[in-house]
């Protein structure tokens, strides 16, 4: 019995340590050492081991509970990134705050639904606005935006008070697709970014302005046979073959870092305005790319969030990748994920409120 107990420390000293590994992306740019970046993505499941390790051992009244528990002590921040408990999630009376603003972001996946499906639907496209009309955001920033055949989204949502709008795209018809922003409050400044990252200016009833960057970071590109592999990883069989997806993830983790040096950083150190960041992040909360947002940015799940908040419906990164932060000058009233299967995406609507 002795030797299965040190037998069993052992593999808790381990499992501790990689919790610990698994939360240094943060901390280490992808450029200088990817290793840190690719172990985040395993954060979940050894801190759920070392959850496990300090029950047992609590339950054997061993003092080798311990080693878990310190390891998820010292990393505690960083489970405050993927669950938080109470929160709030109820939009706040208009009639009582009246500089408050609403806002969501969304990824659309083109109107394709949850699946793989390359074709936009009508119907699909008809349920987003219903959803729309149901929230009444004053703000929607949206990702992989397309029109459809037969609905004109831009007139519908025209009608229910979006008349200011731009897209980091322009259709040759003039209609706006990929990254775009439609507004209830008057568009008084665009900076088209690059394709996928757009940052306008807004004016607010009260008469206070504020700046949006809706951003859109880039994809992991995986098509079916990486799909397979993630699936067959998730079981524990990793064999040669999954070199190619992993991959992937290593080059979009690096290509992440690129572009929040190139297009985001300036734009959150620059603005005299306050800031709200919002759109699909394609990556996870403890990498480099949050913590460098969380460095200069408030993010608003962490502030009102409830549970684990999970906006990818796909298959990888099941997680939090759509995120909305904000700057100093604004508060977060409320946090809120929305079910839907408009998308492989799940909307986030935040309710924000300028600071005396």
């Amino acid at each position: 019995m002795k030797v299965v107990r040190i037998i069993l420390m052992i593999i808790n000293a381990v499992a501790a340590l990689g919790l610990i590994l698994t939360t240094l992306a943060g901390s280490v740019a992808p450029s200088n050492m990817i290793l840190p970046s690719l172990m985040a993505y395993a954060f979940v499941s050894m801190l759920a081991l070392n959850v496990v390790f300090t029950l047992m051992w609590l339950l054997m009244k061993r003092w080798a509970f311990l080693i878990s528990a310190a390891a998820i002590a010292v990393r505690w921040p960083i489970v405050c990134m993927y669950l938080q408990v109470g929160g709030d999630t109820q939009v706040p009376d208009r009639a009582v705050h009246e500089q408050m603003l609403s806002l969501m972001t969304y990824n659309v996946h083109q109107f394709r639904g949850p699946g793989l499906d390359y074709n936009p639907s009508d119907s699909i496209a008809r349920e987003f606005l219903d959803l729309v009309r149901r929230e009444q955001p004053d703000v929607l920033c949206m990702q992989e935006y397309a029109a459809v055949k037969k609905v004109n989204i831009t007139d519908s949502l025209s009608v229910q008070g979006y008349n200011h709008y731009y897209g980091s795209h322009a259709a040759r018809s003039g209609v706006p697709y990929g990254t775009v922003i439609f507004s209830r409050m008057p568009i008084t400044y665009v900076n088209a970014i690059d394709g996928e990252k757009l940052l306008v200016e807004l004016m607010h009833p009260c008469g206070k302005r504020l700046r949006v960057l809706c951003l859109h970071m880039d994809s992991y590109r995986f098509d079916d046979a990486d799909r397979e592999e993630i699936e067959r990883m998730r079981h524990g069989d990793v064999d040669s073959t999954s070199g190619r997806t992993i991959a992937k993830v290593r080059e979009t983790i690096v290509r992440h870092q690129d572009e929040w040096e190139q297009h985001v950083a300036p734009v959150v150190a620059e603005s005299s305005l306050p800031l709200v960041v919002a759109g699909d992040l394609n990556d996870i909360p403890s990498s480099w790319l949050y913590s460098r947002l969380t460095d200069n940015l408030h993010d608003t799940f962490r502030e009102r969030g409830r549970g684990v908040s999970i906006t990818y419906n796909g298959g990888f990164p099941r997680y939090r990748i759509d995120a909305v932060f904000r700057s100093d000058g604004l508060r977060t009233l409320s946090y809120k994920r929305l079910r839907s299967d408009i998308s492989d995406h799940y909307p986030v609507l935040v309710a924000l409120e300028f600071e005396p």
